[in-house]
C-alpha cells in the first residue's frame, strides 16, 4: 500500500536527482520490483517509509554506477587507435572461403538449397513451393544439405573447419588436402 501511494514523492525524488523522465521511470521500475522481491525483510512495519527510501537510493546507485560503467566503456572505445578502427573488419574472423568452390561437388539438389536458401536468403516457403515439397520435408532436405556441405569441408580444409566455418585458416591457396584442386583462396588471386 505504502509503495503505491508514495509513487508520486518517489517519482519526484527520482526526477531531481536524475533530471530524466526516461532514466526516472527505469528507476522508478526497478525500485518497484526490488521492494516486491524483498517485502519480506521489512522488519517494522511503522519504519516503511525509511525502508523504502533506504531501496530507492540503493536502486538510484545503483543506476549510477551502470551509468559511469557504460560511460568508461564508450570512453575505451572512443580511446582506440584509429588504424585499428578502420581494419577491424579485417580482423575478424573470416568464413571459410572454400565454400564456394564445394558447393559444386554437393548433389545437384544439395547444391540448389545452399545456394538458394542459405546464399540467396531465399524464403523457404517460396523454395518449398516451387520444389513440390512441404515445409517440413524442405527443412529435412536442408539439413541434409548443410550435413553434405560440412562434410565436404571438414575433408577438404582439414582441422580449421571441424571448429566452425567462421574462423577459417586455410593457407592462402590451396588446403591441408593437397590431392583436392580447390583452392580456399577467392578466384580474383593469382594462383
Amino acid at each position: 500500500m505504502a509503495l503505491s501511494e508514495g509513487r508520486q514523492a518517489f517519482w519526484g525524488f527520482l526526477m531531481r536527482r536524475l533530471g530524466n523522465k526516461a532514466d526516472a521511470e527505469d528507476v522508478l521500475q526497478e525500485f518497484c520490483i526490488r521492494v516486491l522481491t524483498r517485502k519480506e525483510q521489512l522488519r517494522d512495519v511503522e519504519r516503511v517509509d525509511s525502508w523504502l527510501y533506504a531501496i530507492l537510493r540503493s536502486t538510484m546507485n545503483d543506476h549510477f554506477r551502470k551509468a559511469a560503467r557504460r560511460g568508461r566503456l564508450t570512453e575505451a572505445y572512443g580511446g582506440e587507435p584509429e588504424e585499428l578502427a578502420h581494419d577491424a573488419p579485417e580482423q575478424m574472423a573470416q568464413f571459410c572461403r572454400c565454400v564456394n568452390g564445394l558447393i559444386p561437388t554437393l548433389r545437384d539438389a544439395d547444391a540448389d538449397l545452399i545456394r538458394r536458401i542459405d546464399l540467396g536468403e531465399e524464403d523457404r516457403a517460396t523454395v518449398a513451393t516451387d520444389m513440390g515439397l512441404t515445409r517440413n520435408a524442405l527443412g529435412v532436405r536442408l539439413h541434409r544439405a548443410r550435413m553434405a556441405l560440412r562434410d565436404a569441408l571438414t575433408g577438404h580444409c582439414g582441422k580449421c573447419c571441424k571448429t566452425g566455418w567462421d574462423d577459417c585458416y586455410c593457407p592462402p591457396i590451396g588446403c591441408e588436402s593437397p590431392e583436392d584442386e580447390l583452392h580456399c583462396a577467392p578466384r580474383d588471386v593469382a594462383k
